[in-house]
């Protein structure tokens, strides 16, 4: 909905829409789920079973600090980025983002598990669509395949720690910490040394690795959840 305002309104001002969409629509998703699943919302949006989230976590957490090695190595200052634009842009923006899309392309897509036998198969299936339509949804205004297989793979992350340890949470603020980052990179004036251009050479394999980690974290056992 948030393309539609988009026609006519823009910078500070579309992304404070946009923001405010996002927390509405977020906040229907978690009384919908709410109801759906016969949960509290204060329960949905609890911090249970964190070291098990951050343990689903691992194949991210070493995208992540990659990411950042990446950033650090390359990071030589910042341009046309206004006080406006971070406030809205960078932070409120991402921030909604996170909260919207965890409840709706993880909890309300993934919740549903529980229900079913739960097992391998099913789980990879689940997760996979999740990725899938997550991947779709950045894509619906013009199609790119790097882009779709890049926010798709990091969708599967989130949605394996959502579906080891039934944390929302955890996804939400990993979701905005890499958004933060992903969004200030164009305003990034960029020093192409040897090592910011050979790290950022293997950002595909290193994709890979963390949904190969994520995959793995997946189909362990249940009972050696730490």
């Amino acid at each position: 909905m948030s393309l539609i305002f988009i026609e006519y309104t823009q910078g500070v001002t579309w992304y404070l829409i946009s923001s405010t969409l996002r927390i509405i629509f977020g906040i229907a998703i978690l009384i919908v789920s709410s109801k759906l699943f016969e949960r509290k919302p204060a329960d949905i949006l609890s911090f249970r079973n964190t070291k098990e989230a951050i343990f689903a976590g691992a194949g991210f957490c070493l995208f992540f600090l990659y990411y950042l090695i990446i950033f650090a190595s390359g990071f030589s200052g910042i341009t046309g980025l206004t006080a406006g634009v971070l406030l809205t842009k960078i932070i409120l923006q991402q921030a909604t983002t996170g909260f919207y899309e965890e409840l709706n392309y993880r909890f309300l897509l993934l919740e549903g598990l529980k229900y079913t036998k739960n097992k391998t198969g099913t789980k990879l299936i689940y997760v996979l669509i999740s990725s899938v339509l997550f991947g779709l949804l950045h894509c619906v205004t013009e199609w790119n395949t790097f882009t779709f297989f890049q926010t798709g793979a990091i969708g599967f992350a989130f949605a394996v720690i959502f579906v080891r340890s039934g944390n929302i949470v955890v996804p939400m603020i990993s979701h905005f910490i890499y958004d933060i980052f992903a969004r200030t990179a164009p305003y990034v004036e960029w020093n192409h040394n040897p090592v910011f251009d050979n790290m950022n050479s293997i950002f595909g394999i290193m994709l890979a690795v963390m949904v190969v980690i994520s995959a793995v974290i997946l189909i362990l056992p249940e009972k050696i959840k730490k």
